[in-house]
């Protein structure tokens, strides 16, 4: 009897304890996030910030296709832990990042674990799981139900299908929302405003009228997983969605390169969406927390949480600019050989192969359009000019060459790849960016992804992918009238939470939104946006870690101020100082490379005023800055600017007005010379000028050529 009761009780206690919610919390360093977990028979979170609740309780987990559900068991066991380092960049925004996080680690029994964040720039959680055995998901619960009714800035995806042709002459119906990633932002004044069916890619930001936060939701270090799509899931809920693992995929011809495009194409999905080993980790959930716009366009929390990088030598990765020849059709003026780009030829290459080198760009890349005939040749030439070469390519094409392409390309001395058309986010696809960036990387060679996913932080793990595209960028002005100032001044604070894109800016055929049509027509150059001014402050506000020069040599050499500008702004930094800005309408911003520091600001349609404080530079230097602005007339002229010098200090607080789709650069502030340090550079220039000429003519080399490299270097002390 007495071991009936006391079994009675055992079961009576033990079903006491399932019953109980179990509560954990976790802030972040400067204690103004909260993030509060709740486990009971499954997982919820909520999200406090400055102690206003942002995020109502919202379930997480995973769905295994054997019933289980990861996330809704009895959690076992408890750590914490806390970590603040430094982390080293290869190439980026900032030379180094601070990572300070607090995190939590609860274990379900053995089977998984959940492992939430807490850094003063949002939060994030990912799920790890230790089975010894496959498992499919069916799906994924991440689902956020805001407390306040938000704005959702929605990069929507289309909703319809299109026909496309196999291989055999079959037509198939290809759903359209899972094969672009280049959207625009749909702004809805709330979740439930979302039509039924739309869904979205990451990043998805998320406004709260009347109250300063920003909450963006997105992803990190996804691999053999789908990437985050998202869709409405009430009034004031979102919740994730994901691409079905693919069932059957349009055939295609390999030795046929007009045909690898379609081989990708997905004609039917399965009931799952991952097929994966079952010791792993999986993707980081994130979300970010804002209170000022500004912090939006530094937030590096995307690349803090993806994987470390996997290359111990990265001296090879070069950052820079490009030229290019695609946008502006390959038309060039005052060469005596056929231009545009039905006459790409091996002697137009060589043209642009020249300009980069005389004007310290320091790649070009090749559109479609180029042929194997001569690329051995080209590379050669350009190495002799101190230039590298990048080619583009379909992505089915490194990808199920059995010639082996990357290897091909490197042994002709390619210097990296511009890889296009992923058009998938799927299981499967979210392997092929980092299988080409290892490959490449074996090779020494960098990527530029183009028609691809958006980041997830890989070009962390390899830091050889420069740039990603899954952003609207220049090219569009071919086809539509949707690349304007007002996305410009949106973008940044959305789609570059997750890493750099490849805009391909620098388009000097400025014109008024009245004037703009898209035209996309052989040998004839298309329009874009915006103030001259406006274009130069690209250079400085977006992320792109190889930056595009997309009109023709001819068109900058016009204007020998502009070229002098592209030539010397960077395209990586040490350090990047927001400004002021917001959200759609305006950005000011300051970064700085070794001594050297830029400024760049931008506006949508609406002129305004805006006043830039040098408060950022070095105490007791005077600094001489050249100023790109717009003229009062640029609004309905768009290509006039004005160039002025002026000397500033750390005291100086300049007041610029930007007309509508205008904005500023300010190029290279450097301090000062002391007299006789100016005296002394003067000499220098002289001398070195004579020595120029008497090597030229007696044919000197080694010892001159260090010579004048010497005098050079003393010139920018």
């Amino acid at each position: 009897m007495a071991q009936k009761i006391m079994l009675s009780l055992a079961v009576f206690f033990c079903w006491t304890f399932a019953l109980k919610a179990e509560e954990y919390k976790l802030s972040s360093p400067d204690k103004r996030l909260e993030v509060k977990l709740r486990v009971e028979g499954r997982t919820e979170f909520e999200v406090w910030y400055d102690k206003v609740k942002l995020v109502e309780p919202s379930v997480i987990g995973m769905n295994l296709s054997d019933g289980r559900h990861v996330g809704g068991d009895l959690v076992t066991s408890v750590k914490k832990d806390r970590v603040n380092r430094k982390i080293d960049v290869v190439a980026g925004k900032n030379k180094t990042l601070k990572e300070a996080y607090n995190e939590i680690v609860l274990s379900y029994g053995t089977d998984y674990d959940l492992v939430v964040r807490a850094y003063n720039e949002g939060w994030a959680y990912r799920f790890v799981t230790h089975w010894d055995k496959e498992i499919i998901i069916n799906s994924e619960d991440a689902v956020f139900n805001f407390a306040f009714t938000p704005t959702v800035y929605f990069p929507e995806c289309d909703s319809n299908t299109a026909p496309e042709r196999e291989q055999s002459g079959k037509v198939h119906q290809i759903h359209q929302g899972y094969r672009n990633f280049e959207r625009l932002y749909k702004v809805y004044r709330s979740p439930g405003e979302i039509p039924a069916g739309r869904f979205s890619v990451s990043p998805v930001l998320f406004e709260f009228p009347g109250k300063p936060y920003k909450v963006v939701v997105t992803e990190s270090d996804t691999y053999d997983y789908p990437g985050l799509y998202m869709e409405a899931a009430g009034q004031n809920a979102m919740r994730g969605k994901w691409a079905a693992y693919p069932k059957e995929v349009m055939d295609g011809d390999p030795s046929n390169p007009y045909r690898w495009y379609s081989n990708h194409l997905v004609i039917s999905r399965e009931d799952y969406i991952a097929r994966t080993g079952g010791d792993r980790t999986f993707p980081w959930r994130v979300m970010i927390v804002s209170d000022d716009d500004r912090t939006l366009l530094n937030n590096e929390l995307v690349y803090m949480l993806a994987e470390p990088c996997k290359i111990e030598d990265t001296s090879w990765i070069q950052p820079g600019k490009s030229a290019w020849e695609w946008w502006h059709k390959a038309v060039v003026e005052g060469v005596d050989f056929p231009v545009g780009n039905k006459h790409l030829s091996l002697q137009l290459y060589k043209y642009y192969v020249d300009w980069a080198s005389e004007n310290g760009i320091e790649y070009m890349t090749l559109d479609a359009g180029w042929k194997m005939e001569y690329i051995k040749e080209l590379c050669d030439y350009a190495r002799g000019k101190n230039v590298k070469i990048l080619v583009w390519t379909w992505a089915s094409c490194p990808l199920e060459n059995p010639n082996d392409w990357i290897k091909q390309m490197h042994e002709c001395g390619v210097a990296g790849a511009k890889i296009d058309f992923f058009e998938r986010n799927d299981q499967i696809a979210m392997r092929w960016g980092r299988e080409f960036a290892e490959r490449l990387a074996q090779y020494r060679m960098v990527a530029i992804f183009h028609g691809c996913p958006v980041p997830v932080g890989l070009n962390r793990t390899y830091p050889n992918v420069m740039n990603y595209e899954a952003v609207r960028g220049a090219e569009c002005n071919f086809w539509e009238k949707t690349i304007t100032p007002e996305y410009h001044t949106r973008f940044p604070f959305i789609r570059s939470l997750a890493g750099p894109e490849d805009y391909t800016p620098g388009g000097m055929r400025n014109v008024t939104p009245e004037e703009f049509q898209p035209r996309d027509r052989d040998s004839i150059p298309p329009m874009n946006m915006g103030t001259r001014s406006h274009v130069l402050s690209m250079y400085v506000i977006f992320d792109h870690w190889i930056g595009y020069l997309c009109d023709a040599p001819s068109e900058y050499n016009k204007y020998p101020d502009i070229l002098d500008y592209l030539s010397k702004v960077p395209s990586v930094w040490d350090k990047t100082l927001p400004l002021d800005a917001r959200l759609g309408e305006y950005i000011v911003m300051a970064k700085q490379t070794g001594k050297d520091w830029y400024v760049g600001g931008m506006t949508n349609w609406t002129p305004r005023s805006v006043t830039v404080d040098f408060g950022f530079l070095k105490r007791g230097k005077t600094y001489r800055a050249v100023v790109f602005k717009d003229k009062p007339e640029s609004g309905d002229h768009p290509t006039t600017y004005a160039c002025e010098t002026m000397n500033v200090d750390r005291n100086t607080k300049l007041t610029l007005d930007m007309a509508r789709g205008g904005g500023f650069a300010i190029l290279r502030p450097f301090a000062w010379r002391v007299p006789y340090l100016q005296g002394a550079s003067c000499v220098l220039r002289i001398f070195r000028s004579c020595f120029s000429r008497w090597s030229s003519l007696v044919s000197l080399s080694g010892d001159i050529s260090i010579m004048l490299r010497m005098i050079s270097s003393l010139q920018q002390v």
